[in-house]
């Protein structure tokens, strides 16, 4: 038995019905899913930014040249100020939908964090105060001064004392964030979290679609 199709519309028509029939399924099942989005970012933000070094090292108490040190951070603060930090940026989110048209044109745009930081320099756990009652905003220096001079008149010397108990900021000379850590608002510890997380968020994206 012999069966012959024939193929009546145009490859251009067909290919449009495809591509209509794509863009319906396609859009069925992002705008079903995509509400929840931001709330499955969340947990992944929180693990990029707790495997940054500059968390690790406002982390280490006690530890001589690491970022908890010479800030000069008391026993206690840092884990409160890791923890506001980490809720903000993850909170931040926001992921918007543009339909996918019929010529399969369309995607999704992630917002992790305003570009000013507002939120995150707002955060009271971003400072320190001295026992002169000296407000050190530590998190603003960290986020957005670079390598640039930060205090002059201070420099800070590694040690098992201080209030951090891994340091001391003594007369002379001048204070500046490490330069390993130290980011601007272009580049910083928060957005350099992100880098490298292509095939993470495709992977996310992906598991949309099943």
């Amino acid at each position: 038995m012999t069966i012959t199709l024939e193929i009546i519309d145009s490859f251009p028509k067909i290919k449009a019905n495809i591509h209509k029939a794509l863009a319906v399924e396609l859009n069925k099942r992002m705008s079903s899913k995509i509400r929840r989005a931001p709330r499955i970012f969340q947990g992944y933000i929180k693990r990029w930014m707790m495997e940054s070094k500059e968390i690790t090292s406002l982390l280490s108490q006690g530890i001589p040249n690491s970022l908890n040190a010479t800030f000069g951070l008391t026993p206690g603060t840092p884990i409160d100020a890791v923890n506001a930090i980490v809720s903000a940026v993850s909170t931040a989110i926001t992921v918007d939908f543009k339909p996918i048209s019929h010529r399969l044109k369309g995607g999704v745009t992630f917002r992790f964090q305003p570009k000013d930081f507002v939120d995150i320099l707002g955060l009271p756990q971003g400072h320190q105060f001295t026992e002169m009652d000296v407000d050190l905003h530590w998190l603003e220096w960290l986020l957005t001064k670079g390598d640039s001079v930060v205090v002059k008149g201070y420099l800070y010397q590694p040690s098992n004392s201080g209030r951090s108990g891994g340091g001391t900021m003594d007369v002379g000379g001048m204070f500046r964030v490490p330069p390993q850590f130290s980011g601007t608002i272009d580049d910083n510890f928060i957005t350099r979290a992100f880098l490298g997380r292509d095939k993470e968020l495709a992977k996310i994206l992906t598991s949309f679609l099943e």
